[in-house]
């Protein structure tokens, strides 16, 4: 591995490291989880300042939602999936379809749209083993994901 490749840095600066008891995830260092947070709330202030709002959505989220949003038909090989009273759930590989439960709880008009909603929300994918690549590829990992519900002229 070359010297500057971002797996080497974050051992030798102590930043993070992964084990093989959790392939593709990090375990964040203190010295990383203060740049981690330096970092993360750089992007939280651009994003009030582009006036979007936080919110926060559910890890674990029943596989009905996936299979209503077209998610699981097209993702489904590539979501981890667990089973609690008999009822099928998937760890969520992604925020949108969260994010339109949100929007659905509200009532709003058409006036209110744009609506912009951002969230760094910890996902989980099932890549082959074979895609992982440090913190560029994981299994594991927080998305500054946001979705904005629009009129179809505001695209």
């Amino acid at each position: 591995m070359d010297e500057f490749d971002h797996r080497v840095l974050g051992n030798k600066l102590d930043l993070f490291h992964q084990q093989d008891e959790s392939p593709g995830a990090v375990f964040w260092h203190p010295r990383g989880m203060v740049l981690y947070r330096v970092v993360e709330e750089y992007i939280r202030v651009r994003m009030r300042q582009a006036g979007f709002s936080e919110v926060r959505t559910p890890q674990i989220v029943s596989r009905d939602l996936w299979e209503q949003s077209g998610h699981w038909e097209k993702f489904g090989r590539n979501m981890f999936s667990l089973e609690s009273d008999n009822n099928p759930y998937c760890l969520k590989p992604m925020s949108c379809p969260c994010h339109a439960q949100v929007f659905k709880k509200g009532s709003r008009s058409y006036r209110d749209l744009p609506i912009r909603y951002s969230e760094f929300g910890a996902v989980h994918r099932a890549e082959p083993s074979g895609a992982l690549h440090g913190l560029m590829r994981a299994r594991a990992f927080t998305q500054d994901d946001v979705t904005l519900p629009r009129r179809v002229h505001q695209s």
